[in-house]
């Protein structure tokens, strides 16, 4: 790289070109990852854990690998720092420096446009005067970055407008050829009714497509190698009677090897550029750009099952051709699927060219703008490279999957079916909700309170509805990295957004003022430190869940060194486990630590404190103690109130005085009981109805009715009443009194009382709706 464009970035440090060219940095770390790739994975990782070298090596170079790594990020980021026995944590550390200096490179890339001093600057010396695009090539390492100024926006003149909103996306497809089931488009409901998507158009023809026989039998000759690019027809398409001559030849050949080359970075969904397309006749690059609203012709091969197409990593590819050109695939073999199921040790295209072809083409390329047109030479050969050779792999892998299976079908069958499943896939658009910042959020690590999460919630909404509207990517506009730093900061003041970003990208110049608004109305906010913060149980819990896994994992014992007798050494393997792996030959869990234990560490946050394991019974009997002492408590809580009633607390007295008159119900209740089964005279407490008696000598008065004498039971405050009402109508009326006694007198000779033909409904009157009747009881009296 040549350091005279722009000498004080920090990527010229005096040791980078040591380490990338003089000693050769990109084919170590090259040799590195294909060492990595030939380590044993799954369950045969499993099996070689069991062994004690394999574990001393491992571990030793997984701990210079993290001292490199910490060395390599610790210049363009100190706050990252890789961790030993973290990969989770560690692959997320990566992306986000890989994130980093990738946003600064294309930002970078943007700055130097247009510099013509360089030496790697290659342009017209007049293209300043006319609208040719304005190019940059910059190489670090192995790896050419090419940046160009002055590009038209491709989207700017599509037929068919870009629609970058949240609406549900609709496939371009018009007509369906190779069709079992005509075209239809189903609209797909998740459980609450929403629609979510739309069905894949060839979802029929897909769930039936059976590989044909010449794509599973051994081929009779021997495959043979492509020729090289230099005797091969190349064929540049940008018309449309140059695509219709394409979909044409398509028809008369069987295998078909693609690929495409995408952009992304400054259009919101990402544009489809390039579309490389090789046969036996020759290779193809179709300029999508230019012949757009044309390539839907191509479903006329790509949907024909009988005819092959060829893949390497076509996961994206399938949904790319989807969105931009409405193009499917049935009938596909993925090259990287297939290598997956060879383990080799590397699955990239690169490897596989090498491993097939004895062709080192050159990756320098991968980061270039596909957008420049004309396309410099460099390109064009770099994308032929990507399908020229496809076809004879395709066929090289047949025959060593097929060999592996010694000559059964099953795994090339899986492949198939893998890649089925590929085709199967559909373009779905991004929607951003209210917690689609989150896993940002989770990936940064960070800890924000409620002023910092405010922020980061409105500007990634912020955004990303300013990406739409201007079909920019949300990286262009404003990457992540920076968005988390304007999110913690807070800056107060606009000079500090030029802290937060640099070097500040042109859209976050245009809207200082906006961003710096934003950010003081979250600094208003109220104050929640706990808001966002992990709960304490949780906390605990993911500690003890590592702790357990380290050291009381005792039935599970794979992840843990196996040391034989044979083994030269057994006092330094002990050594190992206790420093490698922080644990102790013997196992704590089971250890007699005496009754103590039942009673400690027992109750806790979900249970995840417990230092010991605790046998099922003695958790039984810790938890019965415990039940007898909230019995105690109870107890004694009654006692207390009980005891308040002497120092003139009058809630617990009028509370007492309560329960005591209900005893004194219930006790009076009995009496009245015991009196009505008794043969005296009837107590107090039962009064007779006011209807009469019948008389002694078996004639009923004219002007009475003959009834049957009730009783009720009464309070006793009633019965006082009921008491000095009679007194004092005795002293009034002498003759009402005789009469009375006469009535007290006829209960000797009450009737029998029918209950056969007893009329119930005179109880059941209006007057005794609004409520319940009460219970009555009849008594019978005897001389």
């Amino acid at each position: 790289m040549d350091s005279v464009l722009n000498p004080e970035a920090p990527e010229f440090y005096p040791h980078l070109k040591s380490v990338t060219q003089v000693q050769d940095g990109y084919m170590s770390v090259t040799k590195s990852i294909k060492s990595v790739n030939t380590m044993p994975i799954k369950t045969s990782y499993r099996v070689f854990k069991t062994f004690n070298d394999f574990n001393v090596v491992t571990y030793q170079i997984s701990e210079n690998a993290i001292v490199q790594s910490n060395n390599i990020v610790v210049n363009d980021l100190p706050t990252v720092k890789f961790k030993t026995k973290d990969n989770d944590n560690n692959t997320e550390k990566v992306i986000d420096a890989n994130d980093y200096m990738l946003d600064r490179i294309h930002i970078n890339i943007d700055g130097v446009c247009g510099d013509n001093t360089g030496s790697n600057f290659v342009a017209n010396p007049s293209a300043k005067w006319n609208n040719a695009p304005v190019i940059t090539k910059i190489q670090v390492g192995s790896t050419m970055f090419i940046g160009a100024k002055n590009i038209p926006r491709p989207q700017l003149f599509f037929k068919d407008p870009v629609d970058n909103s949240e609406n549900l996306w609709v496939p371009k497809i018009s007509d369906k050829p190779n069709n079992i089931k005509p075209l239809t488009l189903n609209i797909i409901y998740n459980d609450e009714g929403e629609a979510v998507g739309i069905e894949h158009p060839y979802r029929m023809e897909l769930d039936l497509y059976v590989p044909p026989f010449k794509f599973i039998d051994p081929d009779e000759e021997e495959p043979k190698l492509s020729p090289s690019l230099e005797n091969t027809k190349l064929t540049y398409i940008d018309t449309e009677s140059q695509v219709d001559a394409l979909v044409e030849h398509l028809r008369q050949v069987d295998e078909i090897a693609v690929d495409v080359e995408h952009h992304s970075y400054r259009t919101y969904q990402g544009i489809t550029c390039l579309i490389q397309i090789s046969t036996d006749e020759g290779d193809f690059i179709i300029d999508a750009l230019a012949v757009r609203e044309h390539i839907h012709k191509l479903n006329l091969s790509f949907t024909d099952p009988k005819k092959l197409k060829v893949f390497h990593g076509a996961e994206m590819d399938v949904q790319w051709l989807q969105r931009d050109f409405g193009v499917y695939i049935v009938g596909m073999f993925d090259t990287h699927r297939a290598a997956r199921a060879l383990h080799l040790a590397t699955l990239s295209l690169k490897y596989l060219l090498m491993k097939y072809c004895a062709v080192d083409t050159d990756k320098r390329y991968q980061l270039a703008d596909w957008r420049i047109r004309p396309l410099p030479e460099e390109l064009i050969e770099y994308a032929r490279m990507d399908t020229h050779y496809l076809l004879y792999i395709w066929r090289r892998m047949k025959a060593e999957l097929l060999e592996k299976a010694q000559g059964k079908p099953y795994l090339l069958l899986s492949v198939f079916e893998q890649s089925r499943q590929i085709c199967g896939t559909t373009y779905q658009k991004t929607v951003i909700t209210d917690e689609s910042h989150i896993p940002l959020y989770v990936r940064s690590k960070k800890s924000f309170d409620s002023r910092q999460m405010a922020a980061l919630r409105l500007l990634y909404k912020w955004r990303d509805s300013q990406a739409r509207e201007l079909d920019e990517s949300t990286s262009y506009l404003l990457p992540n990295h920076m968005l988390l730093a304007l999110a913690e900061a807070l800056p107060r003041e606009v000079q500090g957004l030029n802290a937060c970003c640099n070097p500040m990208p042109p859209f976050v110049k245009q809207n200082l003022i906006t961003i710096h608004r934003m950010l003081l109305s979250c600094r208003e906010l109220p104050l929640e430190p706990t808001l966002y913060q992990m709960p304490s149980t949780i906390n605990s819990l993911m500690n003890a869940s590592q702790h357990l896994r380290h050291a009381h994992n005792v039935l599970d014992l794979s992840h843990m060194p196996a040391f034989r007798d044979e083994d030269v050494n057994l006092d330094a393997a002990e050594q190992v486990l206790e420093q490698q792996y922080d644990v102790q030959p013997d196992i704590p869990a089971f250890q007699n630590t005496g009754e103590t234990y039942l009673y400690t560490n027992v109750i806790s946050d979900l249970n995840v404190n417990a230092e010991l394991f605790i046998p099922p019974y003695d958790r039984y009997r810790a938890y019965r103690s415990i039940a007898r002492a909230d019995e105690i408590k109870k107890f004694k809580e009654q006692e207390a109130k009980i005891a308040a009633l002497g120092e003139g607390n009058e809630l617990i007295k009028s509370e007492v005085l309560e329960k005591l008159q209900e005893v004194e119900a219930k006790k009076e209740k009995e009496l009245d009981e015991l009196a009505g089964t008794s043969d005296e005279q009837p107590s107090a407490s039962e009064v007779t109805t006011d209807e009469p008696a019948p008389s002694t000598s078996g004639v009923e008065p004219k002007d009475e009715q003959k009834t049957v004498q009730r009783k009720r039971k009464m309070s006793t405050e009633k019965i006082n009443k009921q008491q000095a009402t009679a007194e004092t109508k005795e002293t009034t009326d002498g003759n009402k009194a005789k009469d009375t006694s006469k009535d007290d007198d006829s209960k000797n000779f009450v009737k029998p009382f029918s209950y056969k033909n007893a009329n119930y409904k005179k109880f059941h009157n209006e007057s005794h709706k609004a409520h319940k009747q009460q219970k009555i009881k009849f008594t019978k009296k005897r001389k």
